[in-house]
């Protein structure tokens, strides 16, 4: 029985590694500020949406600092419509104290809608991930694309957290809406 599961939890290794870098997008690598992200993990869902995550060479998967989410929604969807989607997502999230805060913010730019917010994960009443998020969705044609910024922490107080946050921010947002988002188009 052992050696089957661990047969099992070796194929899923293998299949997800095989899987999790499709390029649906046609780029590897990019760069946010100063620095590289590399496209870790990818997905296209039955309804037409196509995922991909990016992170820095020093991170991985499982525990990331940073990570940069491209997003193509499917057919028919606007930027308000995905926006309002997720801020009920959020509104939902922060009823079961996972998120703490979120709003939307006035963009710079008249195509995009902007959202920022932070949640955490709380295990033993202490946090154990707290993480800060930024949004961008943009329209293209009839679809949506989503730029997600993920800067997470671990194992830290939330008071820390939010002091970094709130030192840091300006200079994030800056960064995060200085990045030209690529035309995304499905190869």
């Amino acid at each position: 029985m052992r050696r089957i599961l661990i047969c099992w939890i070796g194929m899923m290794f293998v299949s997800l590694s095989l899987f999790a870098q499709k390029d649906f997008f046609g780029f590897q690598k990019l760069t946010l500020g100063d620095e590289s992200y590399q496209l870790k993990w990818s997905a296209k869902t039955r309804n037409g949406r196509v995922l991909e995550e990016f992170i820095r060479p020093k991170d991985n998967l499982a525990k990331f600092e940073k990570k940069v989410v491209l997003e193509l929604s499917n057919k028919g969807k606007t930027k308000e419509d995905e926006a309002k989607n997720q801020m009920a997502d959020l509104a939902v999230m922060k009823e079961q104290s996972i998120v703490f805060s979120f709003n939307q913010l006035e963009s710079n730019y008249p195509d995009e809608v902007w959202l920022e917010y932070t949640q955490g994960n709380v295990q033993g009443g202490k946090p154990f991930v707290l993480e800060w998020n930024f949004c961008r969705y943009k329209s293209v044609g009839d679809r949506v694309v989503l730029f997600r910024f993920r800067h997470r922490y671990y194992d830290t107080k939330e008071e820390s957290f939010t002091k970094t946050v709130n030192k840091n921010r300006k200079k994030w947002v800056e960064e995060i809406v200085s990045f030209q988002i690529p035309e995304l188009k499905e190869k």
